[in-house]
């Protein structure tokens, strides 16, 4: 929500601008601004007063009542001097701003106090105050100039009434409507600024929540690696007990029994150091509703045949997929880590629903490749001009590559010159 426009003069507007001032100058710029205004008024003030006299002098013969004359012209300066020292305070005062415009009325050294008099009440745009400038301004700018005209030429043929009146009240009109322009102008800005700050507290606001979004979801993809290696960690432990434990009761193996039972503890404990390693890397949860396993001792651990299997199922939902193993099987994959197997079972549903939520319709293909040193998952499809089917969070993408991250691979996505969206995960091929 926008702040109301607020007219010159208020305050708002004022502390919208100092507020990119450092304290001290904010502090005094209204105090230098109304210093100013009154030094200029009071240098403008004689330049004027002595344009009128000049004129004055120049457009007829002797004053016929010196001593009237000499009295407005002290009375002129007076209240010319009076009026440009305050012409700068009392900013927010409606009775200043028209006792101004009352002193230019009958003193032309307050004339351009008068003028920033007039330009206020305007920015308060309030139709009683122009009103009553108006009014002031004919009446006093008529009588001040009758009281002249008697103290100086009574001869000379005044201006016709119609003539005098209209001007006067298009001189106050104007600087009125002046007046409005700059207090719309400052409204509007103020508008601006606080639309602008508020379009930066909105977009700081989205960048935080998009921030807490993805380490949230790295989180999670950490703690559901410690999850779905808990049950493989458990199968490797319970072998070397079971295995351990024949060893110790049974005395009479033969030697070749023997070794055959040792190997097969020495290769748990090595599979169950790798497992554990990985977990501890990936950060367990500290929830102990967390530590009985992704999936709550009921269902087993993703295996390679679990990457065809999600294929099927996905065929089966009417989605077009094809599976492509290159360099490497299912049971070539099975011999690896078990964190491997499981990663890519979670990386794989991930892609497929993906791929469904933004190219509906479209064929997905998925290649499982061993390439040097590295185990790579590709997924492409074309890209489809419908929108997506459902709306998403992208957040998916950022948790394929945190898993595959904290696996110590990577993954990247984007498109090809060929109209493909590619997501490709690349983890260590590891025994």
């Amino acid at each position: 929500m926008t702040a109301p426009a607020q007219p010159v003069g208020a305050p708002a507007p004022a502390a919208v601008r100092a507020s990119a001032l450092p304290a001290p100058l904010a502090e005094r710029r209204p105090r230098l601004r109304a210093t100013a205004v009154s030094l200029t008024c009071s240098a403008l003030g004689p330049l004027v007063f002595l344009v009128g006299v000049g004129w004055t002098l120049e457009s007829g013969p002797e004053p016929q009542r010196p001593g009237l004359w000499a009295l407005l012209l002290v009375l002129d300066a007076a209240v010319g001097i009076a009026a440009g020292a305050l012409a700068g305070f009392f900013r927010g005062s409606r009775t200043a701003c028209v006792a101004l415009v009352v002193a230019a009325t009958v003193s032309t050294w307050a004339l351009p106090a008068g003028v920033v008099g007039a330009v206020r009440v305007g920015a308060r745009r309030s139709v009683v105050l122009e009103s009553l400038v108006v009014a002031v301004a004919v009446v006093g700018g008529l009588g001040y100039a009758r009281l002249l005209e008697h103290a100086t030429s009574p001869e000379v043929d005044p201006l016709p009434l119609v003539v005098e009146v209209l001007a006067l009240a298009a001189a106050a009109a104007l600087l009125l409507l002046w007046g409005r322009v700059r207090a719309t102008r400052a409204a509007l800005l103020a508008s601006l600024r606080e639309q602008a700050s508020a379009a930066e507290r909105e977009r700081a606001a989205l960048t935080s929540g998009r921030e807490a979004d993805v380490a949230r979801t790295r989180a999670e993809e950490r703690s559901a690696i410690a999850r779905d290696m808990h049950d493989t960690l458990s199968h490797q432990l319970s072998l070397i007990a079971m295995h351990a434990g024949a060893l110790a009761s049974r005395d009479d193996l033969p030697p070749e029994r023997a070794r055959e039972a040792a190997r097969t503890v020495r290769d748990a404990a090595a599979d169950a150091n790798a497992v554990l390693r990985e977990v501890l890397t990936a950060l367990r949860s500290t929830d102990p509703a967390q530590r009985l396993g992704h999936h709550g001792g009921a269902e087993p651990l993703p295996t390679s045949a679990s990457v065809d299997a999600l294929a099927a199922r996905a065929r089966a939902r009417g989605q077009r997929v094809d599976v492509v193993w290159r360099g490497l099987s299912a049971p070539d994959l099975d011999e690896r880590s078990p964190a491997t197997a499981v990663s890519l079972a979670q990386v794989t549903a991930e892609l497929l629903v993906n791929a469904d939520k933004h190219a509906p319709g479209a064929p997905v293909a998925l290649v499982l490749a061993h390439e040097g040193e590295d185990l790579v998952l590709r997924a492409s499809n074309p890209l489809v001009p419908v929108p997506p089917t459902a709306l998403g969070t992208g957040l998916g993408l950022v948790g394929v590559g945190e898993r595959a991250r904290l696996l110590g691979g990577r993954s990247h996505s984007g498109t090809t010159p060929d109209g493909r969206f590619v997501v490709e995960v690349v983890v260590p091929w590891r025994a």
